[in-house]
């Protein structure tokens, strides 16, 4: 195989295995932390035709009684009422079959608790950048989330925002975007989420092919652009706000807010905007993928969907699962844009009564976990990843005597890791051993993230079996999941005290996973074929595209239900557990007539500390070719070279190749 270095090629070519989205696949692409594909554009890979089915028809089918119009009450009054008769059980949440439920009966249950903290400036010290007093995270309650939900449903009500229209959001994570979301759900709309960092092309595409009635502006800058290249070409659009635009101007989400409230005030009934209650079948979300292969697709998700997802994770906050506590806190750097950060985090996170400090960006990670202090971290790979090279590079360039101190406390908290999960107990001298050297290297690592992890999550793409068990001997371990967007996303899943590392877990709730071979039957228990799933997770379609519909979606072994290929492939062992083996589409023909799998040979490649990126081809050559991005950072201080020489000469160097080759 030849390995060839690049200074640079775009990245986010590779999906892998783990919640995501690509088209119909999985993997991650994020700012500055990877994510690809149908999944994010700043943080994971993980995103219609009506089915002939009652139960798949198109919503304006629906009959109007099965939605119900709902003067709402004040969330406090609920909470309040509830708690007063004693009826009060947290058990209740289970019982939301929307995510318009869902968030009502969190804005009860939980209203006292901390929901959503973002990061303010804090003028006495001048501004800042974070994690030097410069600023700190303001909460707020999701009782006053609640509240807001009720306010926001009455501006889009003045947009005229009713039932299966569809409302636009052109944001990174913010309570603002959570609540339009929200309060679109509270009148039966579909939300149309894009990325900031998408370009104008992209929005007017996905505008005109949702046929989106209003749209919301993070910044002026994008407002601006809006009007001017999008706005044009897309006449089903009638209003568009912009967040960042502060109270006073027509064209602000604060004064609409604002004015909102006073009409409120100044109503007869002060009941507020009636409820317009969505039913399960019900179209939540319009997620399009990337695109990569062509025109971006839009996977409708239904409540039912989404929902499936979060009860079954929901059904695991128990002593053996212990996904996610009430006392929980994350930090939300994921796009809620992304069905992996949507699903996983923001509406996980709301059943549970967690909360989520929203992330500033990629620039800002080191500083935000510092100051919201995560005990639980949705993420993908490459974060982890990057700890594990940091590391892994100051052992290498540390003295013989603190390298050995180093890989001696790696060594005892592997060894810790066991002996909590059912392995030998840790005799006295490794007891006083680990607990001198956890304080002294191990807590330093958790201290990157804030120092009160519990557990983490990956997602987006195949997270390597060498970083889990590094992350393991740390005292935080990761649990990889693995679904698409068009799975809402969540397929399987390794939860806290039952894991497989190498593995993407066991099928989560009401989903089932088969293995179907070539000739479309099914394999035997452990061998290698696509992996298929079916169950209540599964997208309604793709909008307006039937024919890419039928191409993803078949009738399953059981006669009835709709089987979703992912056109990954993996094995099922007889206990349920799921690994990925490679993309469907992805294996190629060497000359000789080998098949090849790219996937396992880019992951081997990728667990070097000098590889950034790695990406194999090889159809009809003679051998592979591995085209490789070097981490030019870990190169440079490997062979003591400053900043002065250009990386296009480091390319060329063949101390770089050796370095390579010694790999």
């Amino acid at each position: 195989m030849r390995l060839l270095a690049a200074s640079n090629f775009r990245s986010g070519v590779r999906r892998a295995a783990v919640v995501s989205s690509s088209g119909s696949s999985s993997s991650v692409v994020a700012p500055a932390v990877a994510t690809g594909s149908s999944s994010v554009h700043s943080p994971l890979h993980l995103l219609t035709a009506a089915s002939s089915s009652p139960a798949f028809a198109s919503p304006k089918a629906s009959p109007r009684s099965l939605s119900t119009t709902v003067t709402p009450e004040r969330p406090s009054d609920r909470f309040e009422g509830m708690r007063e008769r004693g009826i009060f059980d947290s058990s209740n949440l289970l019982r939301f079959e929307t995510l318009h439920e869902m968030q009502r009966n969190a804005s009860v249950a939980y209203a006292p608790n901390d929901m959503f903290g973002t990061y303010e400036e804090n003028s006495e010290y001048g501004g800042g950048t974070g994690g030097d007093g410069g600023g700190t995270f303001k909460w707020m309650s999701y009782e006053k989330f609640g509240d807001k939900v009720d306010t926001c449903r009455t501006v889009l009500k003045d947009l005229g925002i009713g039932e299966y229209s569809k409302v636009g959001i052109i944001s990174n994570n913010r309570w603002e975007w959570a609540c339009i979301s929200s309060a679109a759900h509270s009148l039966n709309a579909t939300v149309v989420p894009m990325y900031e960092a998408q370009l104008p092309k992209d929005w007017t595409y996905i505008l005109n092919d949702s046929e989106c009635s209003v749209l919301f502006c993070a910044t002026q800058d994008i407002h601006d652009r809006v009007h001017t290249d999008v706005l044009p070409s897309t006449p089903s659009v009638k209003a568009s706000l912009c967040l960042d635009a502060p109270s006073g101007y027509e064209y602000s989400f604060a004064t609409a807010m604002d004015r909102a409230v006073r009409g409120a005030a100044e109503g007869n009934d002060g009941s507020g905007t009636p409820i317009v209650a969505p039913t399960p079948e019900d179209l939540a979300g319009l997620i399009y993928t990337s695109g990569t292969t062509g025109r971006p697709k839009g996977v409708e998700m239904m409540h039912s969907n989404q929902v499936s997802n979060v009860r079954s994770v929901r059904s695991m906050a128990d002593d053996v699962h212990d996904f996610i506590r009430q006392s929980d806190r994350s930090l939300a750097f994921l796009p809620w844009a992304h069905c992996y950060g949507q699903t996983c985090e923001l509406y996980c996170t709301m059943a549970h009564g967690g909360s989520m400090g929203v992330g500033r960006g990629v620039p800002f990670i080191l500083d935000d976990l510092a100051m919201v202090q995560p005990t639980v971290l949705f993420a993908v790979p490459t974060l982890y990843k990057r700890v594990y090279d940091g590391v892994q590079n100051a052992i290498e360039s540390s003295s013989p005597l603190k390298k050995k101190m180093m890989k001696k406390a790696l060594a005892l908290g592997r060894r810790n890791f066991e002996s909590e999960h059912g392995g030998a107990p840790l005799g006295l001298l490794e007891k006083v051993q680990h607990r001198a050297l956890d304080g002294i290297v191990l807590s330093k690592i958790r201290g990157r993230f804030g120092g009160k992890m519990r557990h983490a999550f990956a997602g987006g793409a195949a997270c390597p079996r060498e970083v889990i068990e590094f992350m393991d001997c740390v005292g935080i371990p990761i649990c990889e999941g693995y679904g698409l967007t068009e799975t809402s996303p969540i397929i399987t899943l390794n939860v806290p005290k039952d894991r497989l590392p190498g593995s993407c877990g066991k099928p989560v709730g009401n989903v089932e996973v088969v293995i179907m071979g070539e000739d479309g039957n099914l394999v035997e228990d452990g061998e290698e074929g696509e992996i298929c799933c079916y169950g209540p997770n599964v997208m309604k379609g793709y909008h307006k595209n039937k024919e890419a519909t039928d191409e993803v979606i078949t009738l399953a072994p059981d006669g009835k239900s709709r089987l979703f290929h992912t056109g990954d492939l993996g094995r099922q062992d007889s206990d349920g557990w799921v690994r990925i083996t490679g993309r469907l589409k992805e294996q190629y023909k060497l000359e000789n007539g080998k098949y090849v799998c790219p996937t396992p040979i880019e992951e081997a490649i990728g667990l070097s500390r000098f590889v950034a990126q790695v990406v194999l081809a090889g159809a009809n050559r003679p051998h592979n070719v591995a085209l490789i991005v070097p981490d030019w950072a870990a190169v440079r201080s490997e062979l003591r070279v400053g900043d002065d020489v250009d990386e296009e000469d480091l390319v060329n160097d063949e101390r770089v190749r050796s370095l390579m080759d010694g790999e």
